[in-house]
């Protein structure tokens, strides 16, 4: 993924589970420039949180605020943990 160009929607599968600032900011169509000054306005539209000197932006967070979070086949993620909101029935 280029810092240019948007991110694909075949590209939203594979993210990781947080993203740092750039990557984040350009999935909300931002630019460097403008992602951390809203970062450090708190302005920033989704949650983002400092680890020691960067920044990084739940997945989650991006994808709920762009309307991405129910889109069938989007995640992958079937540990049956919960981390993306998936359980297994059996554990219930």
């Amino acid at each position: 993924m280029s810092a240019k160009t948007p991110v694909r929607l075949d590209e939203v599968g594979a993210l990781p589970v947080v993203l740092d600032a750039v990557t984040a900011g350009r999935m909300l169509g931002l630019g460097r420039t403008g992602t951390y000054r809203l970062l450090r306005q708190g302005a920033f539209p989704v949650p983002a949180h400092r680890a020691g000197k960067v920044w990084v932006v739940p997945t989650a967070g991006v994808l709920a605020h762009l309307g991405l979070d129910h889109l069938p086949g989007l995640s992958t993620h079937r540990c049956g943990c919960g981390a993306r909101g998936e359980q297994q029935k059996d554990q219930m």
